[in-house]
């Protein structure tokens, strides 16, 4: 809470003067030099100019016969001071002579100084002295200052605040990852790696924004990870089934005709179709040298008999995926759509055995390989099937990636992706269209408004008038004499002598009620002449207030129709994944459910009960290209920048994003809460080019992402409370 006491304690550790009277306040010169602030003290401040002495106009007033041969008299500090405040334009106005006061300040100064050196010298020679100290200021001007800073600039050329506020600690996938972070990259994983972190991400949303064409339903990314992680055979995982056959369906149609366009690569013949009969060695009587891929035949004239009689050293295989297959290749099974009892398993160690024939993909396919399709084991589809079972989920994840990757060559993704585009041509005409409806409904409802105001004075309901109000009230007064009058004639008897005067006020009580209604009547009769009047009126209005309400309505129904069209496009738009941006590191900031799917999965998939689909802000490590540009600096750069800032990037960076810094774009983490959230906006600076985009995303897209992430939350804590019963019940 801002207090008298924390101004006074700013003020004594960031302010100093010297110990004179009158000294002028001072920023500390560790503070100065930190911000860069000027430490030039004006010239009216100094303390020879609060010692000066003599009046204004010495030079003026004083010839120079008057003071040949005698000294100088000094000049008050008092005189001095009033002169200087003499000099200075009012508060609170701008003076156009304001340069030529400080100009006139100055000289007074020198002329001190040059009295201090010159003690005998007269006034004419000290003015002269000081024309050619001005002259010679004059020949060397001072340089212009430099131009303003127009934000937005470069993240990293901003200047760090001071505040304290660093980035929001980010949260990891497995408790392996946040240790394997927080310890500096020490400890080897057995779980889920930092790079199977990211093509697990990347597989579901593939799936995810391409469902239809996978004939998948939508799933939550939590149910995925678990999925990945199953290791039992008895009950089978479904959803681990599901994905990895609707993957590889896309690759060969029924007929067993290769869908995939490009990125495959064709093994030799007796890889593809001729494998039993490759590994059969008893027609050959010595090893034969291994022939590559494509070879052309060698003509007989080129072939040394005592090159070809020598054995050569054979390469171990590493794994039996050749024998796996058998007789029928991978495509024939796959055509069948042969995947029970292993048989789907087998499939993917006959891809991708042909698939590892591609550089790019050697290394992993045989990792995989040498676990489905072992040495040591008999190369059958239970052999495929079981080791599968308990396959590492690296493992699985890299093959899953490896084949998603190739599905989407084929032509029915290309089909889909096209469809979309179409889609999307015509929703945008559709929003034009509403668009067009509801400005032409807003400038009817602007002219009705306007003719509303004009017939809203004639159409206000009147106020009862003094006079109606008195006629109202006449009845029950007469009413009250009446009644008076007939208690008085009872007694008439009784009082004879003012019979005749009662009967006289009787009259004209009479005459009174009849005059007064006849004015009810012709009152009443104005009324409804006016009513009748303004009933035409009346009906003229509520027509207009008819008509307004409707184009209301109109208005309301074309915005819910832009909505949704807005909605549409989001979901149509599946051709790639979009950032939300980068901040000033590179660190890459995703909303999975920002396009390409529903935010909450589809409507009527197995887990739309979920209410979410990701849930989280996931951010990604910058990539090393960025990292060798911005923050892996030359050592002469990052010197340029600990002298602007006093810390070097990598200094600024520990500081600004605590334990939880990603190294590379490798590392994923994620944010999951609506204060973390709000804690990362706040830390960005929308002075920066990156940030200012990341920030303006993020806070056009809070409310949604807090709304899922909350569904996200409240989802995860039924879960943990379901496991806790269920380990109660077993126990």
């Amino acid at each position: 809470m801002f207090t008298k006491q924390n101004l006074r304690s700013f003020l004594k550790n960031s302010l100093q003067r010297e110990a004179w009277i009158g000294a002028p306040w001072l920023v500390k010169e560790h503070l100065a030099i930190q911000y860069r602030l000027p430490m030039e003290i004006p010239g009216h401040l100094l303390q020879d100019a609060k010692l000066l002495a003599n009046k204004v106009h010495i030079t003026s007033t004083m010839r120079p016969s008057e003071n040949v041969g005698s000294a100088s008299p000094l000049i008050s500090a008092n005189d001095l001071q009033q002169q200087m405040l003499q000099m200075k334009p009012p508060k609170g106005r701008r003076s156009n002579k304001s340069d030529e006061l400080v100009r006139q300040q100055q000289e007074l100064v020198r002329m001190h100084q040059m009295q201090q050196q010159h003690p005998g010298a007269p006034p004419h020679q000290l003015a002269q002295m000081a024309q050619q100290y001005n002259h010679s200021l004059a020949s060397h001007p001072k340089p212009p200052p430099p131009p303003p800073i127009r934000y937005p600039i470069e993240d990293l050329d901003v200047a760090p605040k001071r505040d304290g506020h660093a980035r929001p600690q980010l949260k990891f996938q497995t408790d392996e990852q946040k240790e394997y972070v927080l310890t500096n990259r020490q400890i080897s994983f057995e779980d889920i790696t930092m790079e199977s972190q990211g093509m697990l991400l990347e597989v579901w949303n593939t799936l995810n924004v391409q469902c239809e064409v996978y004939y998948l339903d939508s799933f939550t990314f939590d149910d995925f990870v678990d999925a990945m992680q199953y290791k039992s055979s008895d009950p089978p995982c479904q959803l681990l089934e599901e994905v990895y056959c609707a993957v590889l369906n896309m690759l060969v149609d029924k007929n067993g005709k290769l869908q995939v366009k490009g990125g495959m690569v064709e093994l030799a013949a007796e890889v593809n179709e001729e494998s039993s009969e490759a590994h059969d060695d008893s027609e050959y009587s010595t090893p034969q040298p291994d022939v590559p891929a494509r070879s052309t035949r060698s003509r007989l004239s080129h072939v040394d008999p005592a090159v070809e009689n020598q054995r050569t050293p054979t390469t171990i295989p590493a794994h039996r995926a050749a024998e796996m297959l058998g007789e029928r290749s991978w495509r024939t099974r796959l055509g069948a759509r042969e995947m029970e009892d292993g048989g789907w398993q087998l499939i993917l160690v006959g891809l991708l055995h042909q698939l590892s024939a591609n550089p790019m993909f050697k290394a992993r396919c045989d990792k995989v390989l040498a676990e489905l399709a072992p040495m040591e084991m008999p190369a059958t589809k239970d052999t495929a099937w079981k080791q599968f079972t308990q396959l590492d989920v690296n493992l699985r994840v890299s093959a899953l990636q490896m084949i998603t990757i190739l599905s989407l060559s084929t032509p029915a993704v290309k089909e889909f992706l096209e469809h979309c585009s179409d889609d999307m041509t015509d929703v945008r005409k559709r929003k034009i269209e509403h668009q067009r409806e509801k400005k032409a409904a807003m400038e009817e409802l602007q002219n009705k408004d306007r003719e509303r105001k004009i017939l809203l004075p004639e159409n206000m309901p009147a106020s009862p008038s003094a006079e109606q109000m008195d006629v109202d009230q006449t009845p029950a007064e007469g009413d009250d004499t009446l009644e008076t009058n007939e208690a008085g004639s009872s007694d008439a008897e009784d009082e004879a002598p003012s019979a005749s005067r009662s009967l006289r006020r009787g009259s004209d009580r009479k005459r009174k009620r009849e005059e007064e209604a006849a004015k009810r009547e012709e009152e009443r009769a104005k009324k409804a002449e006016a009513a009748k009047l303004q009933s035409k009126q009346s009906k003229e209005f509520k027509k207009l207030l008819n008509e307004i309400e409707g184009l209301k309505k109109k208005i309301v129904d074309a915005e819910a129709k832009i909505e949704e069209c807005d909605a549409d496009l989001r979901e149509a738009n599946v051709q790639r994944t979009k950032v939300l941006g980068k901040d000033r590191y590179c660190n890459r900031y995703y909303w999975f459910e920002r396009n390409g799917m529903p935010f909450a999965g589809l409507p009527r998939s197995s887990t739309a009960s979920s209410g979410y689909a990701n849930g989280r802000l996931w951010v990604q490590g910058p990539d090393q290209m960025e990292v060798e540009g911005f923050i892996d600096r030359t050592p002469e750069e990052q010197k340029e920048y600990r002298t602007r800032f006093n810390m070097t990037v990598p200094e600024r960076r520990k500081r600004e994003e605590g334990d939880t810094s990603l190294l590379d774009a490798n590392e994923w983490g994620y944010i999951d809460d609506a204060d973390r959230l709000d804690n990362l906006i706040g830390w960005l600076d929308d002075r920066g080019e990156r940030e200012k985009k990341l920030r303006k995303e993020l806070c056009e897209w809070r409310d949604t992402i807090k709304e899922y992430m909350d569904e996200y939350n409240s989802f995860s804590i039924q879960e943990e409370a379901k496991k806790l019963e269920a380990a109660e019940d077993k126990e």
